[in-house]
């Protein structure tokens, strides 16, 4: 017993450390998912500390696809916060970790978000890269409305920079799928807008109709859209109709809107009033400038994510050798517990052995007796439906012998009034001809006229419980004739006499016509089938 104690310790404390560690798993993979569905509800913001038992668990655990979910969502957050810097780190672990995992569809979601950084910062140079890498990553079937989305702003940078060919071409691939879904359409149109107005195949009049198939469609325009439909007004030559929409404007922006400045400047250099462009474009220089300037300092921004690039690998490498350390650890303690073990099983294999044979018999034995047990049931159950089968059988011979009965004893009784017409026509001076007449109408009944089947068809209807109406349910498809037969048979009348009252000429005609008959009753269900075949037999 004194033995057994450190062995018993050594498995209490694995068991500790290893629900410990569950429990920690367990936190971190519920703090993910969490994060996940609030981003996917739509949450514009979220505690960076619903994230932390995760970024605290999977840097140094969980698989690639795990670990490119963490770092993409702690990207959004810090991107959320205004920290672009950790943000972009963030967003480049992720990209790694979804090279290892092969994921093509969270890499082009972490592109698009490294591409709304950049943009977040005006380096549109930067924007349009990592823009471009998500379009080619989201190539999957089911991407398509990923990839057309990403594609109407990779085409609005394209636009911006001037590569016109290009825009067009990304546009005539993703303007098909727009008009196919209400979600991209006004996106779709509000791109195709500002080219048909902006390059040099410019067509303003096609742009109105942009901005019109929007509206009518229920899309809202921006106040910078409001612009550009003023100036395709005016390009189109209606300047009243331009100067309204933006007189408008410039009442709801007294503090200036800036496209609206870009359409006037525009306009007055085409007019050629130069005096009213001067201080336009000194708004625009001055504006622009300000833009130079965010985008210069984006410089050290991005010296700033290298450093931190750097500083992410070395915490990276870090991090792996503290992983291999404790992983020696691991293996070692592993090496002793096993030892520890080996040696407790060694002392106890003997008696667990002989444990073992007696539980091995038992077990045979009672798998023996429960295999004779239900094929004892089986045999049982097989006896009882069988039973049952031809109790049920039994009882319809004796209803339909009951019933042939009640005809038999109806044919005697037929005979025994024939017996006393024949008595009587001997005391009458025309013995035959009166015996003749009531044998014919006695033989109305099996006539092959329409009144004497009529009345041969009521006479088996009240006598064996209407199997002429059920047949005609159960097989719509028989003809009367098929209907006659089966009377026939029923009565028992032999092949020449159904030939005879039918007017087929041989009873051979008869026996194949009886054969198709029984062919088409078989057909139906067993138990229904049956009580027409003893009826017929």
């Amino acid at each position: 017993m004194k033995a057994r104690i450190p062995i018993l310790s050594v498995l209490l404390f694995l068991a500790v450390c290893c629900g410990s560690r569950k429990a920690a798993e367990r936190e971190a993979y519920a703090s993910l998912d969490t994060v996940i569905r609030l981003y996917e509800a739509g949450a514009d913001t979220i505690d960076a500390e619903l994230l932390a038992p995760a970024l605290s668990y999977f840097p140094s655990k969980g698989d690639a696809s795990t670990r490119g979910r963490l770092w993409f969502h702690w990207g959004l957050i810090c991107f959320d916060q205004g920290a672009y810097d950790q943000a972009i780190v963030s967003y480049e672990k992720a990209l790694e970790q979804t090279r290892i995992s092969g994921d093509r569809h969270l890499e082009g979601l972490v592109c698009r978000a490294i591409a709304d950084t950049y943009n977040g910062t005006y380096n549109i140079r930067e924007d349009t890269v990592y823009m471009r890498k998500a379009w080619r990553a989201f190539d999957a079937p089911e991407d398509s409305l990923y990839r057309a989305e990403v594609a109407l702003r990779l085409a609005a940078a394209y636009m911006n920079a001037r590569e016109w060919d290009k825009a067009d071409t990304l546009l005539q691939e993703v303007l098909p799928v727009c008009a196919r879904n209400r979600a991209l359409l006004g996106r779709g149109l509000d791109v195709y807008s500002f080219y048909l107005l902006n390059s040099p195949s410019a067509d303003p009049e096609r742009a109105i109709q942009c901005f019109r198939a929007a509206e009518d469609a229920g899309f809202r325009l921006s106040d910078e859209k409001l612009c550009d439909w003023g100036y395709a007004l005016y390009l189109t030559g209606r300047e009243a109709q331009a100067d309204r929409l933006w007189d408008s404007l410039a009442r709801l922006h007294p503090e200036g809107l800036a496209q609206l400045q870009y359409r006037q400047y525009d306009r007055y250099c085409l007019e050629g009033k130069v005096e009213q462009a001067l201080p336009l474009m000194e708004r625009i220089v001055f504006r622009q400038d300000s833009l130079l300037r965010v985008q210069a300092s984006e410089a050290v921004s991005r010296a700033q994510r290298d450093y931190l690039e750097a500083v992410a690998e070395g915490e990276r490498l870090t991090a792996a050798r503290e992983r291999d350390r404790k992983r020696t650890t691991w293996g070692v303690a592993a090496l002793v517990i096993v030892l520890l073990l080996i040696t407790g099983y060694a002392i106890a294999q003997e008696a667990r052995e002989r444990l073992d044979t007696v539980r091995l018999a038992l077990e045979e034995s009672e798998r023996m007796t429960r295999r004779l047990t239900e094929a004892e049931q089986r045999h049982i159950n097989k006896i009882e439906t069988l039973q049952r089968s031809a109790r049920n059988r039994e009882a319809t011979l004796q209803e339909i012998r009951s019933d042939y009965l009640e005809m038999f004893r109806d044919g005697y009784r037929r005979l025994g009034r024939l017996f006393e017409d024949k008595q009587f026509a001997e005391t009458q001076a025309k013995t035959e001809s009166v015996l003749y007449r009531r044998v014919c109408q006695e033989l109305q009944d099996i006539d092959g006229d329409s009144k004497g089947f009529q009345r041969l068809q009521e006479y088996i209807e009240d006598h064996l419980d209407h199997p002429i109406a059920s047949l005609r349910q159960d097989i719509p498809t028989l003809n009367e004739k098929d209907i006659r037969l089966f009377c026939y048979l029923v009565i028992g009348y032999d092949a020449p006499l159904i030939a005879t009252l039918m007017g087929v000429g041989k009873g051979r005609t008869v026996h194949d016509w009886k054969s198709r008959l029984v062919t088409r009753i078989r057909r139906l269900p067993a138990s229904r089938a049956r009580r027409y075949l003893d009826l017929i037999r």
